[in-house]
């Protein structure tokens, strides 16, 4: 009984029990979300993407490009850091329209913030350690946050602060959380690290296994489960990850190589990550994701760089989407998303009605 339960509650991952003529009739009374592209005035590559609100909006990627949109992408500014064009900023975290947080990946490694909407920026984290790469970032509020990073000597890094991202503080080598040989996290989308409530969070990996960490405990103390996403390879495993609520989370990936192999690219908790399932064949993702998230509690979003697609509550399949993006965010109120991607390619989502 209780496993009954459990998948009648997984409404967008699973349900597949409606009757056709009330599939029909939903579809007719549903609008069809779509990406509406937005010109950038950049060509960088954007996999750090932070949605606000219906306004705001900031992205930032390759050659330290930032940008930041407050009129709902009519117009995006260019405000990134002076003297940072060989870095690649693959996180960002904006709290709203003046104040965000981005993150780099490779050496330096360096975290830098903005409280006057990226027309000044002060380093807060700084790190020549070889062997260090963060992969993203993410907080549970407007004070605490944590990053993480690929293991150095077996294990993984992990950075913490609970001053909204004035300091940070690396959480002790006994405590990380320990990676097998040339596993790694995927700096794709700055989704592979995600909160979730006042304490959850969750990290995957990929590589030979395809790991999940997560903690109870704002990443204190860490446990690991084995997923069924599809490992072996080091292109392959666990890209993204979120929670519609604190039980129910869904994650996505497959083989950045290319969306044609792509197995199992796609996994469901009931448990609040504990344990997860693969979504049955012929309701995952049209290949390989880099970025999901859930909009408005009934669908889920899914990019990739070669195709993207949805999937509302209640659907047999997943539906695809024109547009080719690397992150998808939705924003703090829950009532907007946005989505980014290569060659300077911003999107809004927008819906519209089909007869």
């Amino acid at each position: 009984m209780k496993k009954t339960i459990a998948l009648m509650l997984l409404v967008l991952l699973v349900s597949c029990g409606s009757k056709q003529d009330d599939q029909k009739e939903t579809n007719q009374q549903r609008p069809t979300p779509y990406w509406q592209p937005q010109e950038s005035g950049v060509t960088a590559g954007f996999r750090g993407l932070s949605a606000v609100s219906d306004d705001v909006a900031w992205a930032s990627g390759s050659t330290g490009t930032v940008i930041r949109t407050i009129d709902g992408g009519t117009t995006w500014e260019n405000v990134s850091i002076p003297g940072t064009d060989t870095l690649q900023f693959r996180d960002i975290e904006a709290f709203d329209s003046n104040t965000a947080i981005v993150l780099s990946a490779g050496l330096p490694a360096v975290i830098y913030k903005t409280t006057d909407g990226g027309q000044n920026w002060e380093q807060k984290y700084f790190s020549m350690v070889e062997g260090t790469f963060y992969d993203a970032m993410d907080f549970w509020n407007d004070k605490e946050g944590i990053a993480f990073g690929d293991a150095i000597d077996g294990r993984l890094l992990i950075l913490k602060t609970s001053d909204g991202g004035e300091t940070w503080n690396e959480l002790p080598f006994e405590q990380r959380p320990q990676a097998l040989d040339g596993q790694g996290g995927f700096a794709a989308s700055g989704t592979c690290l995600r909160t979730v409530g006042e304490n959850q969070v969750y990290i995957g990996l990929g590589g030979q296994e395809a790991s999940l960490f997560y903690s109870f405990d704002k990443g204190e103390t860490w446990q690991k489960t084995i997923t069924p996403m599809q490992s072996g390879e080091s292109t392959e495993g666990i890209f993204s990850i979120d929670f519609k609520n604190e039980m129910e989370g869904l994650m996505v990936g497959g083989d950045y190589r290319g969306d044609s192999l792509t197995k199992i690219n796609a996994a469901y908790t009931t448990d609040g990550g504990k344990s997860w399932f693969p979504v049955m064949a012929g309701m995952k993702p049209n290949g390989y994701r880099s970025g999901v998230a859930v909009y408005d509690n009934n669908l889920v979003l899914a990019v990739g760089r070669e195709s993207c697609d949805y999937y509302y509550d209640g659907d047999k399949a997943y539906t695809p989407m024109e547009g080719k993006y690397y992150a998808v965010s939705v924003s703090k109120t829950g009532k907007s998303a946005w989505a980014s991607g290569p060659g300077g390619a911003v999107a809004k989502l927008g819906f519209r009605y089909i007869e």
